[in-house]
């Protein structure tokens, strides 16, 4: 709805106002019709005072009676025409024409109309019957011409009446004295695109669901956006959507500009309404781009504020990176080191960097057991990258049991690693881990989670104790499980993580600060969470 109405205002409304709001600098000139008509718009000006025409005001709206007894579409847009209840439509669609003064009207092909409304036939006719002329707007109309070619292209039939009309010159007269301000066809203009630019962001950022099938026009202008979304967008991508946001606005200065000639004499509005859509689109793909890198910037910052890392630039072996870890810790300052393991420094908690692995592949015991989950009907397992202690650590995700459980997997030097989630309606988290855990091993519980360590490396095992659990805790709170998206993966990460934290620092576990933060549908503090609509 953004886009359209964006376009409506903007491409419709907005840029005519402004190429008429533009030419008033041109001085007029005065001709006669016929003069008019013979040498067409005046290379130096638009703007033309008329010195002998006569208004014939628009009867009702008709289309050529053989072509629409011929045609049963256009029999039916003829009926609804005549409808009563369209009159109001009709009365903005009609136009007046413009003869010669002394000159009889005849049927057929009028070559200067006024712009539509019977109120602009009314005020060109109030200025005639005051001065005897009427200044005007003049542009040249090709719309039949444009129909014809399209309609040509795609070898598709149109009424001879229209054939022929294509042939002729066509202009389209617009009084002077209707022409608005600039500062009002600006707000037309930057207003629709701004609209539209919207409506494009908005659309590029829906993840993809049934809803396609019921909006495909808002699904087709929003596959751009696939490249930023869940987790894709990175420094490439986002240089892409930069680059091509300036150039759609270079392209939109040229189109309307250099071709289009808007606000001179001679200007073409479909041009003009193609340079305004390229800037549109320049203007969501420079928003979009910027978005996502904002949302990068929030969400990618270290677990640990005074531990500064930089990811490797290739994938280390797990050898080489526990070595390179354990140098890196004997080379810390022994003040910082105490510092970090005294039990009464408490660290602000700061979301883990998470995004998408550039490899989808997945070996050994990892490989083993997040092919044992696809046959419990749980999701392909997504490969991503996080940072933990200076170093790249890979790990699967996948969500399944009727989109109840979350399942991170991560192999370590030392065994595989197993955390369990789902959530609660009320905001509260339920995790389970099991094989090498290096935080806990023990069950605990708090305000905000619940916390469950099982002594077992086997995922298909571990999702039936989980799910036993959460249960229990459901029921013990009086509420039920939320069902989960896979394409939510970061934002549950993240709550999930906050929580962990919260709860181990409650138990003297660990000491956090942990500020309130919200993440999609879940926040924390936790609330009652939000229920997906296609869930």
């Amino acid at each position: 709805m953004l886009c359209l109405v964006g376009l409506v205002a903007g491409g419709f409304v907005g840029v005519p106002k402004l190429h008429h709001a533009w030419s008033l600098r041109q001085e007029p000139v005065e001709l006669t019709c016929l003069a008019l008509l013979q040498s067409g718009v005046p290379e130096q000006t638009s703007i033309v005072r008329l010195s002998d025409p006569v208004v014939h005001p628009p009867g009702e709206m008709e289309l050529p009676g053989d072509e629409a007894a011929a045609m049963p579409g256009l029999a039916k847009m003829q009926a609804l025409l005549a409808d009563p209840r369209a009159k109001g439509l009709v009365d903005q669609l009609v136009r007046g024409d413009i003869l010669p003064r002394g000159v009889p009207r005849r049927s057929g092909h009028q070559p200067l109309k006024l712009s539509m409304g019977r109120s602009t036939v009314a005020s060109a006719q109030n200025e005639i019957d005051q001065n005897g002329t009427v200044t005007v707007h003049v542009s040249e109309d090709q719309t039949v011409q444009f129909i014809v070619k399209v309609a040509s292209l795609l070898h598709l039939t149109l009424p001879e009446t229209l054939a022929a009309q294509a042939e002729l010159p066509a202009y389209t007269l617009h009084p002077v004295s209707l022409i608005g301000s600039r500062r009002e066809a600006l707000a037309w203009t930057i207003g629709g695109s701004l609209t539209l630019a919207l409506g494009l962001v908005l659309c590029g950022s829906a993840t993809l669901g049934w809803w396609v099938i019921f909006s495909p026009f808002a699904a087709i202008i929003g596959l751009p956006g696939i490249a930023f979304r869940n987790g894709r967008g990175n420094r490439i991508t986002r240089r892409i959507g930069a680059a091509l946001g300036v150039g759609f606005l270079v392209a939109a200065f040229y189109l309307a500009g250099s071709i289009g000639a808007i606000g001179q004499s001679g200007g073409q509005w479909l041009w003009h309404v193609a340079g305004w859509l390229a800037a549109s689109i320049g203007l969501a793909a420079l928003s979009g781009t910027w978005l996502n890198r904002r949302i990068d910037r929030v969400q990618g910052r270290s677990v640990d504020a005074l531990v500064q890392f930089a990811s490797p630039k290739k994938k280390q072996s797990k050898a080489k990176r526990e070595a390179d870890f354990n140098r890196q810790i004997a080379s810390k300052p022994p003040q910082l080191q105490n510092i970090l393991d005294a039990s009464e420094y408490t660290r602000r908690y700061l979301d883990a960097k998470l995004s998408v692995s550039l490899s989808s592949e997945t070996s050994g015991e990892l490989a083993v057991q997040a092919s044992s989950l696809e046959k419990m009907e749980f999701d392909a397992p997504l490969v991503i990258e996080h940072c933990a202690e200076d170093q790249l650590i890979s790990a699967t995700v996948q969500i399944g049991c009727r989109k109840l459980v979350m399942i991170v997997m991560e192999e370590t030097a030392h065994g595989l690693k197993i955390r369990l989630t789902s959530i609660l309606e009320d905001g509260h988290v339920i995790l389970s881990s099991g094989g090498v855990e290096d935080r806990f091993n023990r069950d605990f519980s708090g305000d905000v989670a619940t916390v469950h360590f099982f002594d077992s490396s086997n995922a298909a095992k571990l999702v039936t104790l989980h799910l036993e659990r959460a249960a229990s805790v459901a029921e013990q709170r009086q509420t039920k499980l939320v069902l989960l998206d896979p394409n939510e993966w970061r934002d549950l990460i993240h709550y999930s993580e906050r929580c962990l934290a919260q709860t181990m620092h409650e138990q003297k576990l660990e000491r956090w600060d942990v500020l309130d933060s919200h993440y999609g549908r879940f926040s924390f503090p936790p609330k009652a969470v939000l229920t997906p609509a296609m869930a």
